[in-house]
């Protein structure tokens, strides 16, 4: 039966990807190009499983050494198993130590499915002997298949542990695992038909004793020739020896002796040496007492083959001698180094004490210079303390400092806003007084009687109360926009047209300057975009922007004024002071730019103008955080760009540059 297990491994390890032998010769020929020598390994495993017999395990023995010279875990995995399985008829005891190295790769490695076949192969080949511990193999494989999920067509684990079972005439255990795997076949599409398990439930319920079962599953095993894989002639041979020893027990004698010589002659075919000797005997029982030369015929055929038999088994059994006395030497071999790596353990624990009492003291140095350290961490933590308070001081002064700036800008606005605000209320007094003189012609028109004058009166009333209201939120918008710039930001983004915010804060700050400087003039030029579309920004932010831009174009223009005026007109033609508000609309961003005719900025302070506290103006005249709030506003406040583009003499640009959302 073992030889039969040999087979079915065969085809599921085949089933991973060998199901056709490769062409030798292409193997040789790609052999021969090979370069490297991890694919020399496994160009060796594939030639050893395309090939047969001695030849297939001289390449995978050499696909082994030199996996093993280049220390390629991996090859000496692949080849190990499965030149150990095909060895195991041919030198037992080498195959076993080669399975015990490649299992001890795989769990190195954590090779677990190439782990499940060595734990198979080492069942097979134990089994051979001693069928309790080829089944401690087998179990051990089946536990690791179930934790990996593996199925039975990778190896049919239950099968296998049937046919030990049986082997070792356990009956009802054989039963239970073959059952398991007749099942399984049934179910699945696995290349091993049900009828390759009838001659063996045949062999079983025969050691059961219940023999008119084991008749059933013997006939239908051969009813069922042709369909095992691979063609399995010992099956056969077995189900008619099993034929042959029922009708021996029923006493039909006639039916005995044919199925027995049926079996006989196929089991020599197949070499089955072991039933060929069952057999023979049978026969040689069923003729002794009729016909002595066919008894002495079936006695020589037994005796021939089992002295035969017996010289391969007493091979074995020399070679299981030899094997479990490699196993006792290397026992004592690990009982040895086991010894010495005690000792080894004993000096590392000394060295390790020493080691020990020299860290304590170090400890104790460094317990002592801590104590030394904590008192200077003291002191460097009051330290601390104060330098957080003065650093806390000088956050609060500087957001004082900004406010102080916002405050300063609505001190330039108030004078701008005055002018604007008297336009509405010049036209409200106006408007009221003309109103009040209507109310009283009116009221004639009424005593006269003349309705339809009254009417028109009254109609002409209604209309200059609704400029009297028009002039009215004119001047409240004016009012409301003068607190939104003094209160500190909400942080809430709006729709907002950058045109009318644009030219709203040039108006007020141009007047607000001339409240201050009658005497100065000059050209306002606007640009815009009449595409521009509505911007999400915080208004009173981005007009604290706009002011300061232009409140700091206004200075520059003062300044090169003053410049002209001392110069000679024949040097300088005639100096005309211009501010130029600009909007257009890009592919994803407006762009507002707010230009001077200016003296330009140097090129030594170009760098600095955003720097919070820098200023060119003189002391009292400037904070030096204009610049830098609107740079904060314009790119933390909104993410966009704020930029400088400047000629000496000649010209200043700022550009603003805001996302569109």
């Amino acid at each position: 039966m073992k030889n039969l297990l040999f087979l079915f491994l065969v085809f599921f390890k085949l089933s991973l990807g060998f199901g056709q032998p490769p062409v030798l010769d292409s193997l040789k020929q790609e052999f021969a190009k090979a370069k490297r020598d991890t694919t020399k390994v496994l160009l060796y495993e594939k030639l050893m499983k395309a090939s047969q017999g001695q030849a297939a395990i001289d390449y995978g023995m050499k696909g082994l050494a030199l996996a093993k010279r280049i220390h390629y875990d991996k090859g000496a995995i692949l080849c190990g198993n499965w030149v150990a399985f095909i060895s195991v008829e041919r030198n037992y005891s080498k195959s076993i130590l080669i399975l015990m190295e490649t299992k001890r790769l795989c769990e190195k490695n954590k090779d677990s499915i190439q782990l499940a076949y060595a734990l198979a192969y080492l069942g097979y080949a134990h089994g051979k002997f001693d069928h309790q511990k080829g089944l401690q193999y087998y179990f051990e494989c089946k536990k690791l298949m179930e934790k990996l999920n593996l199925t039975q067509s990778t190896i049919p684990i239950n099968t296998i542990i049937g046919y030990e079972y049986k082997d070792a005439r356990i009956p009802d255990s054989a039963l239970v695992y073959l059952q398991k795997g007749y099942a399984y076949a049934l179910q699945t599409a696995i290349p091993i038909p049900p009828s390759s398990f009838y001659m063996h439930f045949g062999e079983v319920y025969y050691q059961k004793g219940q023999k008119e079962l084991a008749m059933s599953y013997f006939r239908r095993s051969i009813a069922a020739i042709g369909e095992a894989f691979p063609p399995n002639g010992q099956n056969d041979g077995q189900a008619y020896l099993g034929m042959a020893r029922i009708y021996r027990d029923r006493n039909e004698l006639d039916s005995a002796r044919y199925c027995a010589k049926k079996a006989l002659q196929i089991l020599q075919d197949v070499k089955r040496n072991l039933y060929v000797i069952q057999a023979a005997n049978l026969l040689f029982e069923l003729y002794q007492n009729s016909n002595a030369a066919e008894a002495l015929k079936y006695l020589v055929i037994s005796t021939t083959t089992k002295d035969s038999l017996f010289s391969q088994e007493k091979g074995r059994q020399i070679e299981k001698l030899a094997f479990e006395e490699r196993e006792r030497a290397a026992k004592t071999q690990r009982m040895m180094e086991a010894r010495e790596i005690a000792f080894q353990n004993r000096i590392k624990l000394y060295a390790l004490l020493a080691i020990l009492g020299v860290v304590l003291l170090i400890a104790f140095i460094l317990y002592r210079n801590n104590s030394q350290k904590q008192v200077a961490n003291a002191l460097l933590l009051t330290q601390k303390e104060e330098i957080q308070s003065t650093l806390n001081l000088l956050r609060s002064t500087q957001a004082q400092l900004i406010q102080s700036e916002k405050l300063a800008s609505l001190g330039e606005l108030t004078a701008g806003i005055a002018h604007e605000i008297q336009n509405p209320l010049n036209f409200v007094n106006n408007f009221a007084e003309v109103s009040a003189e209507m109310l009283d012609e009116m009221h004639e028109e009424l005593e006269k009687g003349d309705t339809t004058e009254a009417i028109a009166i009254a109609t002409d009333l209604k209309t200059n109360l609704e400029k009297i209201n028009h002039h009215g939120k004119r001047a409240s918008s004016i009012v409301k926009g003068m607190l939104e710039h003094s209160r500190a930001s909400t942080g809430v983004k709006e729709p907002t047209d950058i045109n009318a915010l644009a030219d709203e804060f040039l108006r007020l700050a141009y007047h607000g300057l001339r409240a201050k400087d009658n005497s100065f003039n000059a050209m306002l030029e606007t640009h815009f975009d009449p595409d521009s579309p509505l911007v999400s920004i915080i208004p009173q932010d981005i007009g604290r922007v706009l002011l300061n831009l232009i409140n700091n174009a206004f200075y520059a223009l003062q300044q090169r004024t003053v410049e002209t005026l001392h110069a000679t007109s024949l040097q300088h033609p005639p100096f005309q002071p211009t501010v130029t508000v600009s909007t257009k609309r890009l592919d994803n961003a407006i762009e507002i730019s707010v230009q001077d005719n200016g003296p330009g900025i140097p090129e030594s302070i170009r760098d600095k103008i955003f720097q919070p506290f820098f200023t060119t103006k003189p002391t009292g005249q400037g904070t030096g955080l204009g610049l830098s709030l609107a740079y904060d506003i314009v790119t933390k406040g909104h993410g966009g760009t704020l930029e400088v583009n400047t000629q000496k003499g000649e010209n200043t640009t700022m550009i603003i540059r805001l996302p569109l959302q």
